[in-house]
């Protein structure tokens, strides 16, 4: 008796270690829901990027605490000591963007027209500017700023002309605030006078007026929308940019951010502005990011403060010595 209950037991036991090892064997084989290949809810989702990233050459220094006066408040732009200075705004910017390529603008003709008036570079600190960019491979946009009026073309012609030899320049850019709307037969006129220089160089139209951009040409796709809007909230702004971006798409375009106007706020209290944020052009870059419908549109970011006038926020100098990417 006791023989045919070791025996009974001793199958039972062999059973059990089959159940539990089989057991063991499913659970290995059923992964988990929640990182199934198939479940889609995992898989990672194409995000809008920044193609280019840098600064706009018609480098701002803010206003001091509290200024609520606009024409104040919007800053002075400054002409930097050396061509080194704007190479570290490039980078300072564009090295918060791993990935991206690095481009900038040169502000040409007479400034003093505009408002506020403002300074200009010399012949020969325009071609150091140019050839310091040059060997620190930024893509650089001629920006002219013409009025009601003046022959576009003939401005395009003259600068384009007078910088040929820098391969770095990759195209032109109008701002559209002094001169009016740019109507699809103005903006063809342009954009074909551009590429009589170079089949290659690209026009871009700058304002914040989605109403001022061509209603319907396009040119061969390589046109670029600017928009300069500022002088409001950082949501409100992001919201502005990303209507401006999923309104143009699949046209590339590109967002003036870091104005001085809105470092702090319009009533010049400093509780709130792109100031306060941990790392301003990251931050506020990459916030708008996930509102851009479209992630294969071609966007870019320029940034405009490059000193800070505030007490609190002294240590804001995109100017800067920083390490320069490898071969610059």
């Amino acid at each position: 008796m006791k023989k045919r209950s070791f025996i009974l037991l001793s199958i039972l036991f062999c059973l059990a270690q089959s159940f539990a090892q089989n057991k063991i064997n499913v659970k290995k084989q059923i992964p988990s829901p929640a990182f199934a290949v198939s479940d889609t809810r995992f898989q990672h989702e194409k995000k809008a990027k920044y193609k280019w990233t840098g600064i706009w050459q018609f480098t701002r220094t803010s206003a001091a605490d509290g200024i609520t006066a606009l024409d104040i408040k919007i800053g002075k732009n400054v002409i930097l000591a050396d061509a080194g200075k704007y190479t570290n705004a490039v980078f300072n910017v564009n090295n918060q963007f791993p990935g991206s390529k690095s481009w900038s603008t040169l502000a040409v003709g007479d400034l003093e027209k505009l408002i506020p008036a403002a300074q200009r570079m010399t012949d020969q600190q325009q071609h150091a500017y140019l050839k310091k960019m040059n060997a620190s491979g930024v893509g650089i946009f001629i920006e002219i700023f013409p009025f009601k009026g003046d022959d576009v073309s003939g401005l395009i012609n003259q600068w384009l002309v007078k910088f040929k030899q820098y391969p770095n320049i990759i195209g032109l850019g109008i701002e559209l605030e002094y001169y009016g709307k740019a109507t699809d037969d103005l903006t063809k006129e342009w954009d074909l006078a551009i590429k009589k220089h170079n089949p290659q160089y690209r026009l871009f139209l700058r304002h914040y007026d989605p109403g001022y951009m061509p209603p319907v040409y396009r040119g061969k796709g390589d046109l670029i929308f600017i928009d300069d809007a500022s002088e409001g909230d950082l949501k409100s702004l992001n919201q502005g940019f990303a209507n401006w971006a999923n309104r143009f798409a699949p046209t590339a375009c590109a967002f003036h951010i870091g104005y001085p106007a809105d470092e702090d706020d319009m009533q010049g209290n400093s509780s709130t502005g792109w100031w306060k944020l941990r790392n301003p052009i990251k931050d506020w870059g990459e916030s708008i990011l996930p509102l851009i419908k479209d992630a294969d549109q071609e966007l870019g970011l320029i940034w405009v403060t490059a000193k800070s006038g505030k007490t609190y926020n002294t240590s804001w100098d995109l100017t800067k010595e920083i390490r320069l990417p490898k071969n610059k």
